[in-house]
């Protein structure tokens, strides 16, 4: 009776194992550094985005009924910095006649940032340089163009305001 024992496993089995295992190891590393990549990516895109929900609710609370945009450049095509004026109701006097009240606004950009009255508006990694102005009749565009600092991401929209007591 001849029996042949088989204990342990040849050098070719070994290396065979190894190498599937390597190759599954780096397709899980591809795999994982491809998600947290999407992950980033995804997650700095909506830091942008709620960044410039932000700003555009900063500038419609403050440009809300406004009736004349005095530009601080003689171009009025496209601009970076300007005055809006509102005249709002501040109520009734004594002999039952309104009253009214003439606010101001300085909007502008300085070094990357909206300023709305000399406070700035957006966080200090997100900026804004590229960010313009444009005043068409009774309309005012803003073309707001974000930059995230130590990112390749930019996020771009624009924005309408009306002029006046239409």
């Amino acid at each position: 009776m001849n029996i042949k024992s088989e204990k342990g496993m040849t050098l070719v089995e070994l290396l065979a194992v190894v190498s599937l295992s390597m190759i599954v190891m780096v397709a899980a590393y591809h795999a994982f550094y491809f998600v947290t990549g999407a992950v980033e990516t995804s997650s700095t895109k909506t830091e942008i985005r709620k960044e410039a929900n932000i700003l555009v609710l900063s500038l419609e609370e403050h440009l809300i009924n406004v009736d004349s945009i005095n530009v601080q450049n003689a171009d009025t095509t496209t601009f970076q910095a300007f005055t809006a004026k509102a005249t709002r109701l501040n109520g009734m006097d004594d002999d039952s006649t309104f009253t009214y009240i003439e606010e101001t606004a300085e909007v502008s950009i300085e070094n990357g940032h909206l300023l709305i009255d000399d406070i700035q508006q957006n966080a200090d990694d997100m900026d804004l340089s590229n960010t313009t102005f444009e005043l068409n009749g009774n309309k005012l565009t803003v073309h707001l163009e974000i930059f995230k600092e130590n990112t390749e991401e930019t996020y771009s929209l624009v924005k309408i305001f009306r002029l006046g007591t239409e």
